[in-house]
């Protein structure tokens, strides 16, 4: 049976594994693995050239029984940027037939568009047929919006991210801004209002100074999953993976308790 995204328990913690190597992304996965995470989102944009290969792929989607899903981001200045979306697809099509648990479709994929959201009919229609082939390849389908240097308001998240569940996504992603207090507060609202309206996993992250502290809580407030990293990077918020599992492992421990009387 194929691994699920949807059939782990929430919250849970997936790693990002960006290498230059199916062999270098293996061991990364496995290591990643040890670390405590759960699951695996796979940037190809760093691959070196020719090893986009469906053994290359398999080899990678199946050194271990956790789900993974291939990142080959149009903003990725590497090996994939000269694609176009529909080679992207096309990529993303192997890696599903490869052994891809779920692949991350671009909300704007089609029609680059702000907000990585697209408005455009014939695209967001190419998108729905995209999906369908996914799925009944056995595969999930994220779909995805980087909005990273803005601060966006609760109900405008909650109405992008239904606009990405009605095109068949199964979890819907965004990624904002929180710069200040402000902001960090109306970043938790936004997530509890997901929970409470949009009846679907999501995934709702933030950058900015108060980032990373928002990946930490927002599983806690009904995110499907937070993102970590092997290391930290010199811009990243993402979290480490084994001080993340660390993390999350406490916020978790009496959050179902029953209250004291």
């Amino acid at each position: 049976m194929r691994p699920s995204f949807l059939r782990l328990h929430a919250p849970y913690l997936a790693a990002i594994v960006a290498e230059a190597t199916p062999e270098l992304t293996i061991a990364s996965i496995l290591n990643g693995e040890h670390d405590g995470a759960e699951a695996f989102a796979v940037d190809l944009s760093l691959w070196v050239h020719g090893a986009l290969t469906r053994e290359a792929l398999s080899r990678v989607f199946h050194c271990t029984g956790r789900p993974m899903m291939p990142l080959c981001y149009r903003a990725r200045n590497l090996s994939t940027e000269a694609m176009d979306d529909d080679a992207r697809a096309k990529l993303m099509l192997l890696a599903i037939d490869a052994g891809a648990a779920a692949c991350d479709v671009m909300g704007d994929m089609y029609a680059p568009a702000p907000r990585e959201r697209t408005r455009d009919k014939g695209a967001i229609e190419k998108q729905k047929r995209l999906i369908e082939r996914m799925h009944a390849m056995g595969a999930e389908v994220l779909m995805s919006s980087h909005a990273t240097n803005e601060f966006i308001p609760a109900d405008d998240v909650l109405e992008h991210l239904l606009d990405f569940k009605s095109r068949g996504a199964d979890i819907a992603k965004i990624v904002v801004r929180a710069d200040d207090e402000d902001e960090l507060l109306e970043a938790f609202r936004t997530t509890v209002l997901l929970k409470r309206e949009l009846k679907a996993p999501f995934v709702h992250l933030c950058s900015g100074k108060y980032g990373r502290l928002q990946r930490y809580v927002a599983p806690m407030l009904g995110a499907e999953l937070t993102f970590g990293v092997r290391g930290y990077s010199e811009h990243g918020v993402q979290p480490v993976v084994h001080t993340a599992r660390c993390v999350l492992n406490e916020l978790n421990w009496h959050r179902d308790y029953p209250e004291d009387k």
